[in-house]
């Protein structure tokens, strides 16, 4: 079944994030936003008894809006930029000693000017920002490393010194890759714009309440092999990379490499993840009990035919593997009657039109999972490259939703 629910439009898009306070820290693209969560949380009558698991937590969406509801959640991600932000995001802090350490560090930090850059960065680190700006970024990272703070207190001033990286880099997204642009901005207002940053973020910690309990957290861990052993959580919320050939590994190549990967590291994450771009390679559990869904075949000698690059079709083929061992760690670990909802875009290539969310729900349905119905909320234009040889034909953008047996 197909529910067309326009009202959740803006609900798959990350723009309201960016008004929000604690989302707004730091946003991933492709996000969903907490009234997407919210909504479901409400549809399934979950409770602070149940417990929710994202396995591609990006910026830590599901988890902070879970947190808000007062229900445990769970995220895991390959990207170490994504379980940082979302740890910083759902932690709890004490809001008067937050505020002490940033009035002293930003203190510190009024009127000091940074001009040698003491660690070995990538080349793309360097590019991207330079003529002293590296410098004065990891001046202030060292300030931040040697600040009185505990380690939950420096991570929160290290995600405000991330967060404002795009603003001086040289380098920034253009949908799936980085492009090179002249930026004017200068190494002075670095300090300023880190200290609203810090400002921003202390000011939003207001809005979430703190709890004793421990019940959020985010780890490293493959969405195709999950560390969980029994089957514990009482749902699933979470949207995997759409393939749609954008490298997250160089979306955020430059915060990546300035704050957790050197080059080599960085490689062997862009090789590992989703097969959702063509450069992905990744090492796969077992799987001799997939089989591609009815229809993706066909539609792959489609696309070979009408001239799609041979890796493009790899990547498809690839990408559907992905998503059915995702599904089957989902269902492993989910108890029984758990909903999953897997937020997913549609798309197409060489004119041919690639139902994701339709071949998802077979590969589900393969697996013994219930199909209970997909959620159409809007219709995406293709790309510019797209519309350009075949014309304007939207792609629907949805959410499966299952339920384990």
């Amino acid at each position: 079944m197909i529910e067309m629910r326009e009202a959740w439009r803006t609900w798959v898009t990350p723009r309201p994030l960016r008004s929000r306070p604690i989302h707004r820290w730091f946003a991933f693209p492709h996000s969903f936003t907490g009234d997407l969560v919210d909504a479901l949380i409400a549809e399934w009558r979950l409770t602070e008894h149940d417990h929710i698991l994202d396995p591609f937590a990006g910026a830590g969406t599901t988890i902070l809006a879970a947190k808000l509801r007062s229900i445990p959640a769970t995220g895991y991600d390959l990207s170490p930029l994504a379980t940082f932000v979302s740890k910083v995001k759902t932690r709890n802090y004490n809001h008067r000693r937050v505020e002490s350490c940033a009035r002293e560090l930003l203190h510190r930090l009024s009127g000091t000017t940074f001009d040698v850059v003491d660690r070995e960065y990538p080349d793309l680190v360097r590019e991207a920002l330079p003529n002293g700006i590296l410098a004065t970024f990891e001046g202030i990272d060292r300030a931040i490393a040697s600040s009185p703070g505990s380690p939950r207190e420096r991570d929160f001033f290290r995600l405000a010194l991330i967060a404002i990286i795009p603003k001086y880099s040289r380098a920034v997204a253009a949908g799936g890759w980085l492009k090179w642009v002249h930026n004017c901005t200068k190494k002075t207002s670095i300090c300023n714009a880190f200290a609203k940053q810090v400002d921003l973020m202390v000011g939003d910690l207001s809005t979430c309440p703190n709890t004793r309990a421990n019940h959020w957290s985010a780890s490293c861990a493959d969405a195709r092999s999950l560390p969980d052993e029994a089957p514990t959580y009482g749902a699933v919320i979470t949207s995997p990379p759409y393939p749609n050939r954008h490298d997250y590994t160089r979306v955020f190549g430059v915060e990546l490499m300035f704050a957790f990967l050197d080059w080599e590291k960085t490689r062997r994450l862009r090789y590992q993840s989703i097969h959702s771009h063509p450069e992905s390679r990744p090492r796969r559990p077992e799987h001799d009990d997939y089989q591609p869904p009815r229809g993706l075949r066909s539609t792959l000698t489609k696309t070979r035919r009408a001239g799609l690059e041979p890796k493009i079709v790899s990547m498809l083929e690839g990408y559907f593997l992905d998503m059915h061992l995702c599904l089957r760690e989902c269902q492993r670990v989910a108890s029984p009657g758990a909903p999953i909802a897997f937020v997913v875009g549609n798309a197409q290539y060489a004119g041919c039109p690639l139902p994701v969310d339709t071949y998802l729900a077979r590969i589900g349905q393969a697996l013994g999972l219930k199909w209970e119905k997909t959620i159409a909320v809007r219709l995406r234009g293709n790309s510019a490259q797209q519309m350009g040889r075949f014309g304007r034909h939207p792609s629907r953008e949805s959410i499966v939703v299952f339920r384990k047996a």
